[in-house]
């Protein structure tokens, strides 16, 4: 369960290669300009921010940035009522007494408020929250949103590549029956107190490029296969259409989750099939995180 919660930071840089990179650019094919790629990860931990200055020049360099969503324009509102279950349903009515007991507990110790507040939350909306709280918080924002909030100070034209909507169907097709399942299942897991140090480690991966070890980390089997396809595989389409159809316009640089580039069905992939040139740009960090406690 610990790769699932994994799995959300990567989604909200793997390629099927021997490269190991987060940023990536892509040429040829009638490309006017070279555009980039970025693996990034929505969390706000200091240390996913100390890229050196290769990372923010491929974006100036650029006439567009683009993102998953285009968060600064969503109502908040329609945000916010998408994480609500529908009318009546509880979580405390869909767990046992004792799972919500020990949800009320894990909730106040990792994020400092009672379960009872998220009661009428999708389980996979706690889930998320819980993950976050496992990384530490030390900038304002997560880093697709530091990228944006670069982009929209420098006056680049901004872009999402896909609808919020796409990514709230994404979700929902976890029935709410199996979100709760593996809620539960994650609040019950024997190593849930060394969650912490599992999640460390999966980020000195992000840090080390380890991209098929991320790869194999966020292909859980324990998660629901219609959810794979439909939120990872599905959804790599329309981005690798929509950072084209961008890109032929302006040269652009496009952060989406890490998990979306990598394997043979990645965007990465699905650009090369389309006939570009899609290469490796290496950087390093300007601080590294200490191994994480096995």
């Amino acid at each position: 369960m610990k790769r699932i919660l994994f799995t959300l930071a990567l989604v909200f840089t793997v390629a099927f290669s021997s490269a190991q990179a987060l940023l990536w650019k892509v040429s040829g094919n009638g490309m006017q300009s070279p555009s980039y790629l970025y693996g990034s990860i929505h969390i706000q931990d200091q240390r996913v921010f100390s890229f050196d200055t290769t990372v923010l020049t491929a974006l100036y360099s650029c006439d567009a940035f683009a993102m998953e969503i285009l968060m600064d324009e969503i109502d908040p509102k329609e945000l916010k009522s998408a994480m609500y279950m529908p009318k009546g349903k509880l979580l405390s009515e869909m767990m046992p007494a004792e799972d919500f007991a020990k949800l009320d507990s894990l909730c106040k110790k990792k994020i400092h408020v009672s379960a009872y507040l998220m009661n009428t939350t999708k389980p996979f909306f706690v889930m998320s929250a819980l993950q976050s709280s496992s990384f530490s918080q030390d900038q304002e924002e997560a880093l697709d949103l530091f990228f944006l909030k670069k982009a929209r100070e420098a006056g680049k034209l901004c872009y999402g590549v896909e609808k919020y909507q796409t990514q709230v169907d994404a979700i929902d097709a976890i029935k709410l029956k199996e979100q709760v399942k593996m809620l539960t299942e994650s609040i019950n897991d024997t190593s849930a107190d060394t969650g912490d140090d599992q999640m460390l480690g999966l980020l000195n991966a992000y840090l080390g490029f380890e991209l098929d070890s991320l790869l194999a980390l966020s292909d859980d089997a324990s998660m629901p296969k219609k959810f794979n396809k439909v939120f990872l595989i599905d959804r790599n389409v329309g981005m690798a259409n929509n950072f084209e159809k961008i890109a032929r316009e302006h040269s652009l640089f496009c952060a989406v989750g890490a998990a979306h580039l990598g394997g043979p069905k990645g965007v990465i992939s699905l650009l090369r099939r389309k006939g570009y040139t899609v290469e490796p740009v290496p950087f390093q960090w300007k601080e590294q995180l200490a191994p994480a406690k096995e």
